[in-house]
């Protein structure tokens, strides 16, 4: 049977992206003993790709902008790692 190593925390953040190590931070801070679960490394989560907002086609705003340019831009700002299809519902 396989062996298992088996830790205790107080507080369990999953999510290393700005919120989650942010919570990480003010957990410790409060004295807990915390753990940090990341799918990547640290540094390389989705906050780093961010483009400073809330993404939104506003063709009530400008005629130009629409589902399409959402889309691109949407595409283009995960540097083509984005899910296209969960990409394109969203849009």
């Amino acid at each position: 049977m396989d062996e298992f190593e088996t830790k205790k925390y107080d507080v369990v953040v999953v999510g290393a992206g700005g919120a989650g190590l942010r919570a990480a931070i003010a957990a410790a801070d409060y004295g807990s003993k915390v753990a940090l679960v990341t799918k990547s490394l640290l540094g390389k989560a989705h906050t780093v790709m961010a483009e400073g907002g809330i993404a939104a086609a506003l063709g009530n705003e400008d005629k130009r902008d629409n589902w399409k340019v959402h889309f691109r831009d949407t595409i283009r700002g995960s540097k083509n790692l984005a899910n296209w299809e969960m990409a394109k519902i969203h849009a």
